[in-house]
């Protein structure tokens, strides 16, 4: 006995629902479920709010590690830390560095790491799946249902604007004007008789926090906005490298200008709304609407978080959606440089010689067993990493080190020479022939070098020359004793001599 299939026409439903959890496989893999279903998914996400709150959207490493070393607490919290989302790939157990997190965290997807020229540090920022995993936990500890009728109201005007602006038939867009003429002069006699009818503040709090909440998800779309640019930019590069396809085309309209990023749809869009939101008048508009709301009674009853959220709906946007505009640009330029410098055709031929490499591979895949020996060898390059922190800094204000003196080798004076020295330079042996016997008479003794330290040499090397030409003549030589002998020149510089060694043992003549 067999059992019957299903009946036909639940054939397509099971097929959806097999489709719709192949989809949920694969979403599962994406940052945001994987932080949400996280052990330490509330310590984690707690800890993000508190290092990025309002205003701070980038970080540099020091300051990130910095903020999430204050609450590490939280991540050790429990007998296992391998968890902590962004599982310890080594297993270890314990406790881990904020750094550690931190790097785990970006490899996870949590955060994004940007290089920004303008700084010294690399910064750090939370992700689009970080921001998605927030907004929704937020939307489920503030219990604020979405079904209310101000979004009700929100969703039909739009529709009824859309429905009104795209309206082919002439008659019917103008009636629908008359019918809005018609409703508008009822409102202005209503008016003109005194009757003013206003909606319960309740009801008003409830539209601008809705509001408020639409402002907010176009601020946290930013982040998926320069995602969304990046990954146009690398489908367009790998459409230019692709052997078929429309390449041609692509590089055509790359040289001749064609900004190909703006011309997706997610360079539309955003230039769509970076073009309304910069808009002069618009801005003046939103601004005095913003400023009359504020003023009015039931603003009273917003929190004052809502209140500068209000009051900053607009110019929260300037910043992150300027950043999207450089992303944009950057890509575009990058882009533009790597058709016009020719690099795609080297980048072409690397990717030939790849692909037929592994062609060649495949091929031999089931011939060639995976542990049979290759009769070459390959000598690995191998470097020496140190860490940066052993490198000395140099400091602009420090001199340096004096450099090295000079040493000369030294040569035997003999008495003509000296004389002829002393002859030439008008060296002052009177005042020399003093110096040596006023040491000479207090110490009994005196060397070149204690006369030098007792008066100096008024005439720097001259005076040394002089003194060694009275020593030849008027002193003893001890043989094969030295001695160092220094002075100062008259442009302040210290200099040494090693000569040899004289004692004098008389008065010298003063002739």
């Amino acid at each position: 006995m067999t059992t019957a299939d299903p009946s036909p026409w639940l054939n397509p439903a099971i097929e959806g629902v097999r489709v719709r959890k192949e989809a949920y496989e694969q979403l599962r893999r994406m940052s945001t479920w994987r932080l949400l279903a996280a052990t330490k998914a509330p310590a984690v996400l707690a800890i993000l709010q508190a290092v990025f709150p309002a205003g701070d959207r980038r970080l540099p490493r020091s300051e990130l590690v910095a903020r999430i070393e204050t609450h590490l607490d939280l991540l050790h919290d429990g007998a296992d830390d391998a968890d902590a989302t962004g599982a310890d790939e080594t297993g270890r157990r314990g406790g881990r560095g904020a750094a550690e997190y931190a790097d785990a965290w970006v490899r996870e997807g949590y955060l994004t790491r940007r290089d920004d020229p303008q700084q010294l540090e690399t910064m750090f920022e939370p992700s689009p799946a970080t921001i998605d995993a927030i907004t929704f936990i937020v939307s489920l500890e503030e219990h604020r249902p979405t079904t209310t009728q101000s979004r009700l109201q929100l969703v039909v005007q739009q529709f009824d604007r859309l429905a009104q602006e795209t309206e082919a038939d002439r008659d019917v867009r103008l009636a629908g004007l008359q019918v809005q003429r018609a409703r508008i002069e009822r409102q202005i006699r209503d008016l003109a008789e005194g009757e003013l009818m206003l909606p319960s503040p309740e009801a008003s709090v409830d539209r601008l926090r809705d509001i408020l909440q639409i402002a907010a998800e176009l601020s946290g779309d930013f982040l998926q906005y320069r995602e969304d640019l990046r990954a146009v930019d690398l489908h367009l590069r790998e459409q230019i490298l692709s052997p078929e396809g429309s390449r041609g085309e692509i590089l055509e309209q790359l040289l001749a200008g064609d900004d190909l990023l703006g011309q997706s749809s997610v360079g539309r869009t955003f230039t769509a709304f970076f073009r309304m939101l910069n808009d002069p008048a618009q801005n003046r508009t939103a601004q005095d609407l913003v400023d009359r709301l504020l003023d009015r009674d039931f603003a009273r009853m917003l929190t004052r978080a809502e209140r500068e959220r209000l009051a900053n709906v607009f110019s929260d946007l300037y910043e992150p959606a300027q950043e999207v505009l450089d992303v944009k640009t950057e890509l575009y330029r990058s882009l533009a440089r790597f058709v016009r410098s020719q690099d795609f055709r080297e980048h072409r031929v690397l990717l030939d010689l790849l692909q037929e490499a592994q062609g060649l591979a495949l091929a031999q895949k089931d011939e060639v067993a995976p542990r049979t020996p290759f009769g070459l060898g390959l000598d690995l390059s191998r470097a020496r990493i140190a860490s940066v922190s052993q490198h000395q800094l140099k400091d602009p204000t420090d001199p340096g080190a004096p450099a090295e003196a000079e040493v000369h080798d030294a040569t035997t004076l003999s008495v003509e020479v000296l004389a002829d020295l002393v002859r030439t330079n008008d060296i002052d042996i009177v005042g020399l022939t003093g110096s040596v016997n006023d040491v000479r008479g207090r110490e009994g003794q005196a060397s070149i070098g204690d006369v030098l330290r007792a008066h100096g040499a008024s005439q720097g090397l001259a005076s040394v020359i002089g003194l060694m030409f009275l020593a030849t003549q008027y002193a003893q030589s001890r043989e094969g004793a030295h001695e160092t002998v220094r002075w100062r020149e008259a442009d302040g510089r210290d200099y040494a001599a090693r000569v040899p060694a004289f004692f004098f043992l008389e008065d010298v003549p003063v002739e």
